[in-house]
């Protein structure tokens, strides 16, 4: 992936064809131009489909042949999903296809017409000009193992968001069927009260049978981890319940229901995790990163999912804008703002890197000493929430060592680059 400016402008010349294309779901709007804006021919609309990717390459190369141009990069704008099969297509064809930034889009439309207006046809001359300009970067678009963790990763949230929406809906029905089921047990989702809910449903069966035969009913493994007490403790809170007693064939529905769901999803997540464990074996960096104490399978195969092959990238500091955590500062005159991170780019990649630095925080001395030098030194201290945004940004630049030179992370080596003034030694 290329980095610096100065890379990308040596990519395009006076022999260099510029299309910009507005995306959308069922056709794509394409305009062409050279290095200096100057437009050839008519743009063209052309259908999101085999059909119309051919319909492009021959516009493409008739405008190529007229005006004597030998390369050729094309510019997207990512929006949605429709953009993904178009570029994967133009990367298959051996065709540089680059990405420019929504927001830039959005924010220059007004210049050359000082118009609000909003229309596929001007998009897509926008997005050429930012090619132009060099405004872009190089989509990441995954392949193989990579692309496969990404799906895994994007798949399990959604069940994770469903568990989470039938879990809701349990608290519902037992708040509103046996509120005091707390008495007994501190979580419903215990395996052994699962199973009484399972058999008894509600609160006035449960009263009318003794706790030795809801003891025995439980399979053996349950009745060993539960107890007597426990159940004598339910049975009690279920005879003075004060649950609604009033349509309660449906309620029993409802619960057939949302137990159902709630173990065929449960199910369903430790399926996929065993399937997104086995890619990862597949993955040496991945094998590599969990040796890092605090780093677990979940939170380093989902960075991973969301990062692809780091020896794609040239520098740490790409990772580390692609999680938004770079530093900027808002300043004017003798105005100094503050220093915060940008929060542009993949959310979900910062929001691995922050659940694993709390993790390391328990679990990884280094890291802990690294969090009291930035929150207790004397100069340039950190609040809490800085301070684990710094080692964000220090163990991205770990990774991406670890990974582009094939070695294993060393926490001696870790700490010895960090340079900390006498005065802090001294008080340590």
């Amino acid at each position: 992936m290329n980095y610096s400016k100065a890379e990308k402008l040596n990519q395009i010349t006076d022999k260099t064809l510029i299309v910009g294309i507005d995306v959308s779901k069922n056709f794509h709007v394409a305009r062409a131009q050279d290095f200096r804006g100057i437009e050839f021919g008519k743009s063209i609309t052309f259908n999101n489909n085999h059909i119309g990717f051919t319909e492009l390459g021959v516009w493409i190369g008739e405008l190529m042949h007229e005006n004597s141009k030998e390369t050729l990069i094309i510019g997207l704008e990512p929006t949605g999903p429709y953009w993904i099969n178009l570029a994967r297509y133009l990367r298959q064809n051996n065709i540089k296809v680059v990405t420019v930034n929504p927001m830039h889009v959005k924010k220059i439309k007004e210049l050359d017409d000082n118009s609000q207006t909003k229309t596929d046809f001007k998009d897509s001359k926008i997005i050429a000009q930012l090619v132009k300009d060099v405004r872009f970067s190089e989509p990441n678009l995954l392949v193989g193992d990579y692309e496969s963790l990404r799906n895994a990763k994007n798949l399990r949230e959604v069940m994770i968001k469903d568990l989470c929406r039938i879990k809701n809906q349990m608290h519902n029905w037992l708040d509103r069927y046996f509120p005091e089921y707390q008495v007994a047990y501190k979580d419903w989702e215990a395996k052994s009260f699962l199973t009484i809910l399972k058999l008894y449903r509600f609160p006035s069966k449960i009263a009318n049978v003794g706790s030795s035969e809801i003891y025995n009913a439980l399979p053996g493994k349950l009745r060993k981890g539960v107890g007597l007490n426990k159940i004598t403790k339910l049975v009690n809170a279920a005879q003075n319940s004060i649950g609604t007693t009033v349509g309660l064939e449906m309620a029993e529905e409802e619960l057939k229901y949302l137990l159902k769901q709630y173990h065929n999803i449960s199910d369903e997540i430790s399926a996929l995790e065993l399937k997104i464990e086995n890619i990862c074996r597949r993955l040496p960096e991945v094998q590599k990163l969990l040796k890092i104490k605090g780093m677990g399978l979940s939170t380093t195969s989902g960075i991973i999912s969301e990062i692809g092959d780091i020896r794609n990238y040239s520098h740490p500091d790409q990772l580390i804008k692609m999680a938004g955590l770079s530093l900027i500062e808002n300043s004017s005159g003798k105005k100094k703002g503050q220093t915060t991170i940008s929060k542009r780019g993949r959310s979900d990649l910062r929001k691995f890197m922050y659940q694993v630095i709390f993790s390391m925080l328990a679990k990884n001395e280094a890291f802990r000493e690294l969090y009291k030098y930035f929150t207790e030194r004397k100069k340039n201290q950190l609040k809490g929430r800085q301070a684990i945004m710094a080692l964000a940004r220090k163990l991205l630049r770990i990774i991406y060592s670890i990974v582009i030179n094939n070695s294993d992370y060393d926490e001696r080596k870790m700490l010895s680059d960090i340079k900390r003034p006498k005065e802090f030694l001294m008080t340590a």
